[in-house]
């Protein structure tokens, strides 16, 4: 059985089982345009997602991912449901208690609450170009004026609001504090890098009791990140 698919209230949620397990496992957020259906997913669709859960896999790791109520920017429905599925996971699954966390774009809004709600049942985590925070990215998408309604819509679904109220709701809201004794790493691609994110990142650096580890990696050498991902989880699971 290389996966299976089941609900939690009207989500589908996914297990991706390699050959061989290895006793750990990575919960996987995706970006925006994840998905997760009944019979296939984003990542089984997407060649080069594809290639990073394969390469998980290959090196025992019991990957599950959930639909995540879709575009959820970090919502509170969407931080419920993980939750949920975390605990329904380890009832039901033969792995250490302690998961990995694997998050990319606007996955990091739900990975870094999760971060503050599990806390050391949380492995390490690794963010592939993460957003940290949802009043920056607002600031962002003012930039694009034709596309920041639709954007703004998109957000006030996700977290059940009216939209004329959604721009308040957010200015006024504080980001996620990032929690410190989780060893954390970012992979970020050269050419979606802004210049206040590399700043965010020196900041992260010098703030966190626990260390950021930060590689920046061009596009052309994107094949590198499953090694990138794979080579950290390994280094924290020495201390079971």
């Amino acid at each position: 059985m290389e996966q299976r698919t089941f609900q939690i209230d009207d989500q589908w949620n996914i297990i991706y089982y390699p050959e061989q397990p290895s006793g750990f496992s990575v919960m996987v957020i995706g970006d925006r345009s994840h998905f997760v259906e009944k019979d296939s997913s984003f990542w089984l669709q997407h060649p080069g997602r594809l290639q990073i859960l394969e390469y998980l896999k290959e090196y025992g790791y019991t990957l599950f991912s959930s639909n995540f109520h879709g575009a959820n920017w970090g919502s509170p429905k969407a931080l419920d449901l993980s939750l949920n599925l975390y605990i329904l996971f380890m009832k039901k699954e033969i792995v250490n208690q302690r998961v990995h966390i694997l998050a990319e774009g606007t996955g990091a809004l739900l990975a870094l609450k999760l971060m503050n709600e599990l806390g050391n049942k949380i492995r390490s985590v690794v963010l592939i170009d993460p957003v940290f925070s949802l009043k920056a990215q607002l600031e962002k998408e003012k930039e694009n004026k034709f596309f920041y309604k639709k954007w703004l819509s998109e957000v006030a679904a996700a977290y059940e609001l009216d939209p004329a109220e959604c721009e308040q709701h957010i200015l006024g809201t504080e980001d996620s504090v990032i929690a410190e004794n989780i060893p954390m790493k970012v992979i970020q691609v050269f050419g979606s890098l802004r210049k206040e994110q590399a700043s965010l990142y020196r900041q992260i650096q010098l703030a966190r009791k626990a260390d950021l580890q930060l590689t920046y990696i061009l596009p052309e050498k994107r094949y590198k990140i499953p090694y990138q991902i794979q080579k950290f989880f390994n280094e924290n699971e020495e201390i079971l």
